[in-house]
């Protein structure tokens, strides 16, 4: 057996930040020989074909995002500043043009791709039980005056974030987003 030469963790970061940046359809067996710097027997012999791979990346990413999201949770000092430092993400240098993977995969193709959605619903379900945990935490420490329920409140503030993400993939103004989080954020109180 042949030992492998290259480094399979990086290639799929590689594979992973051109499919990002662009799409899965922008996106050719070439492009990706080239930019994860590998033969093409190499990747399908390692990851299979196109699809595979790109499956690959989105597990890749949602588990990153999660790891973000929930060190995010766990730095903030109440509930509200998680949910308003989580919301600020896309402020980041980093959330340049690219926007979200998952959000790009959910607009290119979860709606003719079963394997894709179902990847893009499992993010969602992550990132809102995450939401949800800030919100409670908010409601009990008393930086979230909100009376909806918890759950209420991580809906409207999952969908406000992916529009934020949205916007950031749409080259939307900074300024402009940072006003729209400052009024998302009106709604966590009384």
């Amino acid at each position: 057996m042949r030992h492998k030469e290259f480094d399979p963790g990086v290639a799929l970061e590689r594979a992973m930040t051109m499919f990002w940046e662009r799409g899965y359809e922008g996106t050719s067996i070439q492009d990706l020989v080239e930019g994860m710097g590998i033969g093409r027997r190499s990747l399908y012999d390692t990851f299979g074909d196109k699809h595979e791979l790109f499956m690959r990346s989105i597990n890749r990413y949602a588990d990153i995002q999660s790891e973000r999201l929930n060190a995010v949770a766990d730095t903030a000092r109440t509930g509200r500043d998680a949910v308003r430092d989580l919301l600020s993400v896309v402020l980041r240098p980093e959330a340049h043009m690219r926007g979200c993977l998952l959000v790009n995969v959910a607009t290119e193709l979860a709606a003719r791709d079963s394997e894709a959605a179902q990847r893009v619903d499992r993010y969602m379900d992550i990132s809102r039980e995450i939401m949800l945990a800030m919100v409670r935490r908010g409601q009990q420490d008393g930086s979230i005056g909100a009376p909806q329920r918890p759950e209420v409140l991580a809906s409207m503030l999952l969908n406000a974030w992916l529009g934020l993400r949205v916007a950031v993939r749409s080259g939307a103004d900074r300024k402009r987003l940072r006003k729209d989080i400052d009024e998302i954020m009106t709604v966590l109180d009384r």
